[in-house]
């Protein structure tokens, strides 16, 4: 009952219950495929109905005028359940009735819902409210659909306990604070308050997006404090092991007599793992073994402070100042040591021996000053974007190619499916189109440039977009999506059905007149006749897909900085003078 049937990564074929089975018939399988994309189509909607109400507000006015009861006042999670009069739930499940058996045309309620074709779940509306013809993307589209609706169940499952377990919806977990990597991270039975202790500090605040104090732990805290503290010291110890042997040179002598193995032997690289021999790393696990063993119970002060005790004559403000910058560097040694293995791992090289070449280093173009003829060829193969590594696999390294602005940089490895690769160019600019106009919104916002009350009735916040775009009422919000759900039903009808007729990826026809031999899409709007030459409107697209990418960093992290301080960024400077410049006094002699 298994043949033909879609199984993807990670777990391939899944069923630790037994259910396909032994006896187990095509019928009995159809029937649980059919069971499981309706709960998971069930699950997408219900996950989002457990979001929007609180993000995007709730509908204005009476859910039942008759019991006096307002949407407003139902919540966004378990207790609606009670809220809602035994009247609506009764028209709610007539409703899916009606689904079930007259718009989906499913007669075989209870049995094997075949749908209107003949094929579990399939009831004719698909992608847009149409057939897709390709089975390649057919298939790709389905099993997309298995995957979020797997995903929305378990999402869901968890959200419900959630709600059980604290009383609050998702969005009122985050905002206040209980789960949220921005706030204090006081859960609601917090007994030990770990936001409060030293480490929690600008830029990031209380920052555990893994949830590991969700339980607010002493025990746990002090003990991923004291391995993050080991792991810091012995960080910054490795990131100066990688760097100054390079730098000053070497102990003389041998490391190992009897293998001739010298001291300049040793590169600072991984490749020095296999050069000392394993009685010496024998050596280092007994001394790193015997140090462990004196301080079972992971002390953080381990006794041996700097300059001989002086840390302890500090005053308690200079002290704190002292061990939350041995955290701090501690933190960025390990993202540092991180990087310089990453780095040696790719390119074969220790960082200094990088820089000297040229790989990376910012004051020479990123070239080496004096280059090796083998070093040029060897270069010729890689990647514009990351000179020491090779051309990905289905990308051209060349910027004015078939897709502008292809500099061989695609670590996903995106490009090996040659099919979705117009695919993949199209959502690339269209997101980073959107983007730029995100990123001048936001500048435009915070400048208190704004038509009011022309969009909603209520004061919006300039200084704070985010929230300003939960004061847009809900039907503001309808009338966007049905825009651009417009907008993007002709993009797919004229644009993305149309790249086996030729049409470029990303090509809305605004410039009907453009040097283009490719077959062009007629755009419904007002166009442009600004003619180019082939160069200029090379380098045109060149810049475009350059500041869609740009726009795209940009606005994340303008999100980023929204949501951190509460406060939105801006393209515009700021040049608001501070108040210790400002004139104090009066400096001219009165009666002159």
């Amino acid at each position: 009952c298994l043949q033909g049937n879609r199984r993807c990564d990670p777990l391939l074929f899944w069923d630790p219950i037994g259910y396909c089975g032994g006896d187990c018939t095509k019928e009995d399988f159809d029937r649980r495929r059919a069971v499981e994309l309706k709960h998971g189509r069930i699950c997408m909607f219900a996950t989002i109905g457990m979001l929007w109400p609180d993000v995007f507000g709730k509908f204005d006015g009476y859910l039942s005028p008759s019991q006096d009861l307002k949407f407003a006042d139902v919540p966004s999670g378990i207790a609606a359940i009670s809220k809602v009069p035994l009247e609506g739930w009764l028209r709610v499940l007539l409703v899916a009735g009606l689904i079930e058996t007259q718009l989906f045309k499913d007669q075989s309620l209870g049995g094997f819902a075949y749908g209107k074709y003949g094929e579990p779940g399939n009831f004719g509306t698909g992608y847009w409210g149409r057939k897709i013809q390709d089975p390649a993307e057919r298939k790709l589209k389905l099993t997309t659909e298995l995957n979020n609706g797997r995903l929305a169940m378990v999402a869901m499952t968890a959200m419900l306990i959630q709600n059980g377990l604290t009383g609050q919806s998702p969005v009122e977990q985050l905002t206040s604070g209980h789960i949220s990597p921005f706030n204090d991270g006081q859960g609601f039975f917090a007994q030990f308050d770990p936001s409060k202790e030293l480490g929690a500090c600008p830029p990031l605040g209380y920052w555990d997006p893994f949830g590991m104090m969700a339980f607010q732990d002493e025990e746990k805290f002090r003990r991923n404090r004291e391995l993050e503290l080991k792991h810091g010291r012995i960080c910054m110890v490795a990131t100066i092991g990688m760097i100054v042997p390079d730098l000053f040179g070497r102990f003389s002598g041998y490391l190992s007599p009897s293998m001739d193995l010298k001291f300049s032997d040793v590169p600072c690289t991984i490749e020095a793992i296999y050069k000392v021999p394993a009685a010496g790393w024998l050596q280092i696990f007994a001394l790193a073994g015997a140090i462990e063993a004196k301080n079972l119970a992971f002390p953080t002060n381990y006794g041996y402070p700097p300059f001989w005790g002086q840390i302890n004559k500090l005053s308690p403000e200079e002290k704190q100042k002292k061990l939350l910058a041995e955290i701090n560097n501690g933190r960025l040694a390990m993202m540092a040591m991180a990087a310089i293995v990453a780095q040696n791992g790719a390119t074969g090289q220790s960082l200094v021996e990088q820089f000297t070449t040229g790989n990376l280093n910012p004051f020479i173009g990123g070239y080496a000053q004096e280059e090796s003829a083998n070093r040029v060829a060897m270069r010729a193969g890689n990647s514009e974007a990351l000179p020491w590594a090779p051309v990905p696999e289905g990308l051209t390294n060349y910027i004015f190619g078939p897709y502008v602005g292809d500099a061989g940089f695609d670590p996903a490895g995106f490009a090996k499916n040659q099919r979705l690769l117009p695919w993949y160019r199209e959502a690339e600019l269209a997101h980073g189109r959107v983007c730029m106009l995100a990123t001048l919104g936001y500048t435009v916002q915070t400048s208190g440039a704004k038509f009011e009350p022309f969009i909603t009735r209520y004061p919006t916040d300039s200084a704070d977009p985010l929230k300003a775009a939960t004061q847009v009422p809900i039907i503001g919000w309808l009338q966007i999506l049905v825009v651009i759900a417009l907008s993007e039903l002709w993009r797919y009808e004229n644009v993305i059905t149309k790249y086996s007729e030729g049409v470029q990826p990303g090509d809305l026809g605004w410039n009907p007149t453009a040097p283009m031999s490719s077959k062009r899409p007629k755009w419904f709007g007002p166009t442009f006749t600004a003619n180019y030459k082939p160069e200029e409107w090379n380098n045109m697209r060149l810049r475009k897909i350059k500041h869609c990418r740009l726009a795209m960093v940009g606005f994340f992290f303008m999100v980023l900085t929204n949501a951190s301080t509460g406060q939105g960024p801006s393209l515009i400077p700021n040049f608001t003078q501070a108040e210790f410049q400002s004139t104090v006094g009066d400096f001219i002699p009165k009666g002159l």
